[in-house]
């Protein structure tokens, strides 16, 4: 009895110093493993003057036009400082798109302007881990408190990032590019200079990661993008008459640049009473003070990478 005793005592000691070393490895195991690359795909939105939903415009993701819809993906590398500090470069390509026929709203229905867009984004956003992942028992079993393992981890970022775009408009079943046309009269009036179609953003945004092995992760993460112009979609300020931007355009036929700058121009509410002027000169066109917002949902694959002693990121198991 006594030598069972003893056993029994043995196999106890043996497994909680077991179970106390791993959990210590579990603890550094961020250190050998503080590398991920990142690959992910997902839906692009776009907030700003064109399309929105069917109600007056709000600038919230409220407004979002959920049918033009578009997709991007993108890939990233990500180091980790702390145990739940962590920092992450990441390059992202989408599309995004606004219609204002997708709208029933009266104004901007009437409005009837589109556009398109690719969004070539570099971003360096530092990561912090709301929820910590934990490896759990050696063994898993049920019931030991505490020691269950945890594989859902939740992440906040905030960042800053690099972003051109290029919007475009379809007219004549082609895509013609708006920035050099001077739409709201950037080419004639020495009040607006031609917007810089490489912009600065501030992405932030939630994640949450699925951990399927020591290497493997896949995860979730919504990311707005803050931004500090209001031309991604061509749109900010008033009309201008489309004459003169057909004048002082050279890239373009005129009637071509006349409609790309109000695509109701010689309708008769847009003539004046006259006959002959335009009657929308100076009319809104769109709203200056809030500036234009892009959004990205990801759904991405993490792989770990081992560290070397030197710290350097290695392929080898």
């Amino acid at each position: 009895m006594r030598y069972m005793q003893r056993k029994i005592t043995h196999i106890c000691i043996l497994i909680f110093f077991t179970c106390l070393s791993y959990s210590a490895f579990s603890q550094k195991d961020w250190m050998r493993y503080r590398y991920d690359l990142i690959g992910g795909i997902g839906p692009s939105f776009f907030l700003g003057e064109l399309g929105g939903n069917n109600g007056v415009g709000k600038n919230s993701i409220l407004d979002l036009d959920f049918p033009t819809t578009r997709f991007g993906f993108n890939v990233g590398f990500r180091y980790f400082l702390k145990e739940r500090i962590a920092t992450q470069a990441t390059f992202t390509f989408g599309m995004i798109n606004g219609n204002d026929k997708q709208t029933q709203e009266y104004f901007r229905n009437d409005r009837d302007l589109s556009f398109r867009s690719p969004i070539y984004e570099f971003n360096v956003r530092l990561e912090y881990k709301i929820r910590k992942e934990r490896a759990g028992h050696i063994y898993d079993l049920k019931g030991v408190r505490g020691e269950r393992p945890v594989k859902l981890v939740t992440y906040a970022f905030a960042g800053i990032g690099v972003f051109g775009f290029n919007p475009k408009a379809k007219i004549d079943g082609q895509w013609v590019a708006l920035q050099p046309i001077g739409t709201e009269g950037q080419n004639f009036l020495p009040t607006r200079k031609p917007y810089k179609r490489v912009q600065l953003c501030i992405p932030v945004g939630l994640q949450v990661k699925y951990l399927a092995n020591r290497y493997w992760s896949y995860s979730f993460e919504l990311g707005p993008r803050f931004t500090f112009t209001d031309y991604i979609d061509d749109v900010s300020k008033t009309y201008v008459n489309p004459d003169l931007v057909a004048a002082n355009d050279k890239t373009v036929p005129d009637h071509i640049a006349r409609r790309l700058a109000d695509p109701k121009f010689g309708q008769p509410n847009r003539i004046a009473s006259d006959g002959v002027s335009y009657s929308y000169y100076n009319e809104q066109r769109g709203d200056p003070y809030d500036k234009d917002f892009y959004m990205f949902a990801m759904i991405s694959v993490h792989y770990k990478l081992k560290a070397t002693r030197k710290g350097w990121p290695t392929f080898k198991k």
